[in-house]
């Protein structure tokens, strides 16, 4: 659902219902009833999200469909140049393999 998802990337984002609020300029009980469900925020709200999270906007909308969470684990590593290449080469071979 929408509102568990703004509320999942809001706390991996570190970040307060206030200091969302303050960057999208609403009041925090406006944001705090789009975490709660009692209201929906229009799109380009939920893009704006998307942006201050760090997320797509479709992982925010529940369209994930599993990628975005291997590239946000990929992201939050400081990688080699050699390592990139080593996992490049390992998913080209999984996915070789799978018919």
């Amino acid at each position: 659902m929408l509102k568990d998802n703004i509320k999942k990337a809001r706390l991996d984002a570190g970040l307060t219902q206030i200091e969302v609020a303050e960057k999208l300029g609403v009041a925090q009980a406006q944001y705090a009833r789009w975490e709660n469900g009692g209201r929906n925020p229009k799109d380009e709200t939920v893009k704006k999200l998307a942006e201050i999270f760090g997320v797509t906007f479709d992982k925010l909308q529940g369209r994930n469909n599993g990628l975005d969470d291997i590239v946000d684990l990929l992201r939050k590593v400081e990688l080699t140049d050699e390592q990139k290449l080593e996992i490049y080469f390992l998913i080209k071979k999984y996915l070789g393999s799978v018919k």
